[in-house]
Order: C-alpha cells, then structure tokens, then sequence
C-alpha cells in the first residue's frame, strides 16, 4: 500500500541539514512540534509576524486564527514598550523604542516609526489619548469645546483605526465632559465610557462595547453625579477603569468604574490639585507633584477593598516639574519616567529609581522629524494583532 504524501507544510517542520562537499552525510533531525513552533513564534515582534504570513498560505492562515493573536498579546503583556504618540501637521505618527533594562548607565535610544499615520482635521485638538491593551483611544474635540467630537479607536500595529458614532441625547444638544477607555480582561471586551452634561448640569453615563455589532452608545446608572476633571487622563488596570472627578458639595474623588460589571464607586483623596494616575506594579498610583522644593509624592492603593495606601516621597530637579503632568509614568521595573521637555527632538527622557533614589536618562531619543505639536507618551503600550 502507497503512503499517502503530508501536504501540511505547517504541522510538521523538519531540521535538515543538506550535505555539501564540506560537511558530513546528510541529517534529517526531529520533527518540531507545531505548538512549539507557534510558541517560538509569538515572541517575535509584530513586523516578524507580518514576513511570516507571506511564506505561504498555511503560515497566513495559523498566524489570522484567534488562539495565536491571544498567545501573542499575552507574550506581547509580558514585554512592553514606551510609545510616543506624536501630531505634526494634520497627522498624528506613533513610535516607540525598547525598555530601557540597564538601571547604572544613561542610554541613547532612536525611536522606530510604525509606519502608520492618521490624518485629523486641523481645526481640532486631541483632548485625551489612552492606551489600552495595545489600541490608541483619541477624543478629538472642536474648537470650543462643544458636543462636536470626534472619538478614533486605532491600532499602530495593524494600520487600522474606527470613528465612533456621535454621543446623542434627547432635546438640546449636550456638553460632552470627557470620556474615558478600558478593558475587562475576563470577557475580554473594550469599552468608551463617556460622561456628558446636560445644560441644567445632571451629568450622565454612556458605554459603548467594541465588537458587539453595530456601534451605539447605551446609558447606564451611576448613583452620584460627579464631573469628571478635563486636565487628567483616566487609566484602566486590571479591568477597573480609574479617573479623577468632582462630586457636588465635596471635594475631588477618585472614580472607579468597573469595565465588566460597568458599576460605580469612588476613593476619597486630599491634596488633588496636582494629580497624575499611574499604573505601578499592576496598582493604582497617584502622584502629588509640588509647585516649589523639587518634591513629589507618590501613593500606591496597595489593598482596593480595603483602601489602604502606602507612599513614597522623592525628590526631582526643579525643571523637571514643568508641563509633565500627562507625561509621567511608571516602568515595569518600578521606576517613575517623565519627559522633561514636550516639545524638543531629541526628547529627554528620565527615569527615578525609589529604592536607589537616583536618577537615569535617555538623553537622544530621537523621533525623526524636526517639529511636532502635541506629544503623548505611554510606557506600558503592547502590540496587539487583533483587528478593529
């Protein structure tokens, strides 16, 4: 009986040595799991990927299914990367660079451009950019700050970017106060919260889930009415989205806003005039920045049900206080990062060990072009291969 021949290019791959004239007789070695193989393959970069599906269509077909963009996110989790997401002219460019590991020595990095630019309409500005799970939320808003916005979903990685639909209320048109991006890792679902104002100021909730269908925003219940600070990002950590908000006849709350079961509930703070939100170490940080002495606080919720903090004061060169507070972060390793300066090529890059208390820079992180206008900058941006 004839062998039938194994035409799946893709499930079985053999180490083959061939023989020439100065190497020994030829070897066939072991056959290489696939799963092995789909292994090895997710923690390569995103432009790997993308040569690998033009090898064949059995290599295109096993990278597109669902189980291998999952094994390559949560390689991708494991790994990430400062992004630069940066508007010059009409379009908005994204780069990024490597972590930085070496905590002795300063670094020079250059900044590779993904290749992916959207254009914008010059007459608005980006008031808030978010990045969740590898997707770049951006609420571009009119001159004047009306209900005219414009709300884009893109992801650097696959080229690709969605326009919202228009949050829409009965009556009178309504002022949009802010809105915000998360993620719940359980259902694995993203959704836009947006807060809006009515002109009696009631303000309202409004959600909208990616990959339901057809795009629309849906009301939900929030039993306090609070409004939302419009210098502050909001940040998602662990599938609870977290921002900083006014309830009347009291002071400044931290709100959080359960992406899954979209419930509301809020922290009591002080002090939250000078606030930036941080994820350190997978938990929420909120950092106090002191106008004079160089001095700034850092409060990590070490137990959320609890609400228990611990804190940490350290201290900063007085240049470093001007214009970061959407620039400030935390790296993987524990270290506060900031840009120094928003508007200059190359930027400055800095990095505060808390144990150490001392001070580390990317001094030449050039990004490629001589004048941009608005910077935002992420440390914790994934690449994500999932389409939009």
């Amino acid at each position: 009986m004839k062998r039938k021949k194994n035409n799946n290019s893709v499930g079985r791959r053999k180490i083959v040595r061939r023989k020439t004239q100065s190497s020994a007789p030829a070897y066939v070695g072991e056959t290489i799991p696939i799963d092995l193989i789909i292994e090895i393959v997710s923690r390569l970069p995103a432009k790997s990927i993308a040569v690998f599906r033009c090898v064949s269509k059995q290599w295109a077909s096993l990278l597109q299914r669902p189980y291998f963009r999952e094994l390559f996110l949560t390689s991708s989790l494991s790994r990430p990367c400062p992004l630069f997401t940066l508007r010059i002219g009409n379009k908005w460019h994204f780069f990024s660079f490597p972590q930085p590991r070496d905590l002795g020595e300063n670094l020079s990095v250059v900044a590779t451009d993904y290749q992916y630019h959207m254009s914008y309409c010059e007459d608005r500005y980006i008031d808030i950019c978010q990045s969740v799970n590898g997707f770049i939320y951006l609420n571009n808003i009119g001159r004047g700050r009306i209900v005219d916005t414009v709300n884009v979903i893109c992801n650097p990685c696959t080229g690709q970017h969605i326009t919202l639909p228009k949050v829409r209320g009965k009556g009178k048109k309504k002022y949009v106060l802010r809105s915000f991006f998360g993620y719940d890792p359980i259902g694995k679902q993203f959704k836009v919260l947006c807060i809006t104002m009515s002109y009696n100021r009631h303000s309202k909730p409004q959600v909208l889930t990616l990959g339901s269908g057809k795009l629309s925003w849906r009301k939900i219940e929030c039993s306090f009415t609070h409004y939302p600070k419009g210098d502050i990002n909001g940040i998602c950590i662990n599938g609870v989205l977290y921002y900083i908000a006014y309830i009347e006849n009291s002071y400044n709350k931290i709100i959080c806003f359960d992406v899954r079961s979209e419930k509301f509930s809020f922290i009591e703070i002080q002090n939250a005039e000078l606030l930036t939100l941080i994820n350190y170490k997978g938990k929420l940080g909120v950092v106090l920045r002191f106008e004079y002495g160089g001095l700034a606080e850092l409060w990590v919720l070490d137990d959320a049900k609890k609400v228990k903090w611990s804190n940490h004061i350290f201290v900063l060169a007085n240049p470093v206080l001007e214009g970061i507070t959407t620039s400030i972060w935390a790296t993987d390793m524990g270290e506060i990062a900031w840009v120094s300066s928003r508007w200059t090529n190359p930027l400055c890059i800095s990095y505060y060990n808390l144990e150490r208390q001392s001070v580390r820079t990317v001094d030449k992180l050039w990004i490629g072009r001589d004048h941009q206008e608005s910077v935002f900058s992420f440390t914790d941006h994934v690449e994500n291969l999932m389409f939009l």
